[in-house]
């Protein structure tokens, strides 16, 4: 698989390196006020930073054998969607850094994002 292939493809936030899927999933948080804020959140699967997150790497590793249509997918090709469910829910259980989050809200306020 070639991530460089797509230049119109997203590069992922922290390395800018292309991403291979881009899926946006429900994600409510709470206000100051203590109520539920529902919206979108964005998640990316990249090549470079992925592959030390396990249910990321199988992700990787089954994107890969699918190839980059430069010859048949393997017979017969694994499912893909149990693959990327179990990335999801990963990636949904995930808790922001409290410190990153600040980092990024000081680099808003401050115009640099």
């Amino acid at each position: 698989m070639n991530p460089t292939a797509d230049p119109a493809a997203p590069s992922c936030p922290r390395c800018r390196t292309p991403v291979l899927l881009v899926v946006r999933h429900p994600h409510t948080w709470h206000n100051r006020s203590g109520a539920p804020v529902h919206g979108l959140r964005e998640s990316v699967l990249c090549p470079s930073c992925a592959p030390d997150d396990p249910t990321a790497a199988a992700l990787l590793a089954l994107l890969a054998l699918l190839g980059d249509g430069d010859g048949p997918p393997p017979d017969p090709p694994e499912p893909l969607g149990p693959h990327l469910y179990a990335w999801l829910a990963a990636v949904r259980a995930r808790t922001p850094c409290a410190a990153a989050l600040a980092d990024e809200e000081s680099r808003w306020r401050a115009g640099e994002l």
